[in-house]
């Protein structure tokens, strides 16, 4: 599954955009390619291949949301989207106990 990754400066406009903007949230959900170009993103094959795998149906939440959030989400967008689930009852030995 591809990820996507964005630089700080691209990450913060986007985010401002997404909780100011109307005009710039309907091209988000109509053309989120065109939308993240739009915020300085290289139309790579691993973007284009996000956007065409992860962003089909976009429903976006309300402006206020988004900037309430604003620190959580650049977070997100700068980390790479990474999705590994933690195993927090693992063994540290090896095996598992059943219990």
């Amino acid at each position: 599954m591809p990820t996507l990754k964005l630089d700080a400066d691209t990450a913060n406009k986007l985010i401002e955009l997404l909780s100011t903007d109307d005009a710039f949230r309907d091209l988000f959900s109509r053309d989120t390619l065109a939308a993240l170009e739009q915020v300085g993103q290289a139309p790579t094959d691993e973007l284009k291949a996000f956007v065409t795998e992860c962003c089909s149906k976009v429903t976006l939440a309300d402006k206020s949301v988004i900037a309430g959030a604003q620190d959580k989400i650049l977070a997100m967008l700068t980390s790479g989207g990474n999705q590994t689930v933690p195993m927090l009852d693992a063994n540290q030995e090896g095996g598992r106990t059943l219990k």
